[in-house]
């Protein structure tokens, strides 16, 4: 029997993801309303001594460093392919702006550089209800209420600043203009944040991606900023700002610089040949070009991985008897070589832990007079304590210092967020397809969510690597944990 209309919609309603803080109703009674989430985006300050400067971290300087021609040991058929596709973007930024860039970054190491970093409550509004509820904020008489103050109060009490429009495959419905008009809101106060119009705003989402990362990876509480957001709704953030990230990649093919885009989707095929290089036999260490390809291996890292995930984490084919889902291929870039990815993160921990980097750059100072930074943990993370002294046995001429014992556990401190950030991205790999679903887009959130509570709640550095499937020999981890502090 044939179930009633009006039973249809109302178990429709009930499944729905998202529904508006205002009206109450989501896509499936309002398909040509856009929502967006209620977000607070903020403007941090990373110094270039810090790591902060963005040719190194958006591989600028390492895609530049890798050699004419690959290696005739390593001209596999594979390797030779992702070599290529590296090189291509290496030549797409020697006519870019981006070199003007590394220019100016190289000046000065304690340059300052800025970037946006963005967290949620994983509130939705409908664009056009935040209109109406913002213009009957204003002219309330009794009690006028300015446009952010209002959408706090519906935003569940959370400081927010900002809506992100949710681009998905379920706005077709949706006017080309409302789109528009929200994304150009979002440049709007991107620019009053940054004090400047971004160049790219493909590599801003990718910066701040990376940022919420990092944050999450440090066990940083993301509810700091604004009073509330779990990580589940930051997660929910993360992935439809990686739907968005795929939008501007697209539209910077056609619409802006397309050597923007090719930087981006070349950057992991071009690490990837970096790795390679660096670990073969016969790499020389000492030549200055491999030295700041090994440096730029450890700085580009984690946009690596997100840009492999991004970028190559194709959908499966579905046939008719698969009830799993849009899942990803299991032929994608980070399943085929996430050891690789591994060794980049390593050697990113060691990188960080060398210029006495401890936190993700987002944290506020207590105070300019101590420079003091008040990192407020979230409730769940573990406490190793502060014993790292990893320091005394990593020396400035690069010798290593022999202790008896096992050395992973000096370094434990240091290697806690990259490993961490490992376990997020293969979990991610696992669950990201570009414009899936609210359904599953949230179901998707809620398990990377479990997956680091898991990487806090470990005990010790052994716990950690048993949880994030680490299966490398620990020996190998602490040599390239140590190259990194020396690259």
């Amino acid at each position: 029997k044939a179930k009633p209309a009006w039973m249809a919609e109302m178990e429709a309603m009930d499944d729905e993801a998202f529904a508006c803080a205002v009206c109450q109703e989501g896509r499936t009674l309002q398909p040509s309303e856009l929502l967006g989430l209620y977000a607070f985006i903020k403007k941090v300050t990373i110094s270039s001594a810090q790591g902060g400067a963005k040719s190194d971290i958006d591989g600028t300087n390492m895609l530049l460093a890798l050699p004419k021609s690959l290696p005739l040991a390593l001209a596999t058929g594979e390797m030779s392919n992702l070599f290529r596709k590296g090189k291509t973007s290496a030549d797409a930024l020697l006519g870019s702006h981006a070199l003007s860039a590394m220019a100016i970054s190289s000046v000065g190491s304690s340059r300052n550089n800025y970037y946006i970093t963005t967290v949620s409550a994983g509130n939705a509004i409908h664009c056009s209800c935040h209109t109406k509820a913002k213009a009957a904020d204003r002219s309330n008489p009794k009690a006028p209420k300015s446009e952010w103050e209002g959408a706090t109060l519906r935003n569940s009490r959370v400081t927010c600043n900002i809506i992100l429009p949710l681009v998905s495959s379920k706005v077709s419905e949706v006017p080309l203009m409302a789109v528009e008009a929200a994304l150009a809101d979002v440049n709007t106060v991107v620019t009053n944040t940054l004090g400047t119009r971004p160049k790219s705003m493909l590599w801003v989402v990718l910066h701040d991606l990376r940022l919420l990362l990092l944050r999450m990876a440090y066990g940083e509480a993301l509810n700091s900023d604004c009073g509330g957001g779990s990580l589940s709704s930051n997660f929910l953030l993360l992935l439809y700002q990686m739907y968005s990230a795929d939008m501007y990649a697209i539209n910077a093919e056609h619409d802006e610089s397309p050597e923007v885009a090719k930087h981006a989707r070349g950057l992991s095929s071009g690490f990837l040949a970096a790795v390679e290089i660096a670990q073969a036999p016969g790499f020389d260490r000492h030549d200055s070009r491999s030295k700041r390809l090994e440096k730029g291996i450890a700085d580009t890292a984690p946009m690596a991985s997100l840009c492999s995930i991004l970028f190559f984490n194709p959908g499966k084919e579905i046939s008719e008897s698969d009830v799993e889902g849009n899942n990803p291929s299991p032929k994608r870039q980070w399943e085929m070589y996430k050891e690789k990815f591994l060794i980049g993160l390593i050697k990113c921990a060691g990188r960080r832990h060398s210029l006495g980097v401890t936190d993700s750059g987002c944290v506020t100072s207590r105070g300019i007079s101590t420079g003091r930074k008040n990192i407020d943990r979230a409730r769940s993370y573990a406490d190793w304590g502060s014993g790292d002294d990893s320091s005394k046995f990593v020396s400035a001429s690069g010798t290593r210092k022999k202790r008896a014992g096992n050395m992973i556990n000096e370094y434990s401190v240091a290697l806690r967020p990259m490993i961490t950030m490992y376990a997020m991205f293969d979990q991610l790999s696992k669950e990201f397809v570009v414009n899936n679903d609210d359904e599953c887009t949230d179901l998707s959130s809620g398990r990377l969510a479990s997956k680091l509570e898991e990487c806090y709640k470990a005990s010790d550095i052994q716990d950690l690597l048993h949880v994030a499937n680490v299966a490398m020999d620990q020996n190998e981890i602490c040599t390239i944990f140590e190259l990194g502090a020396l690259a």
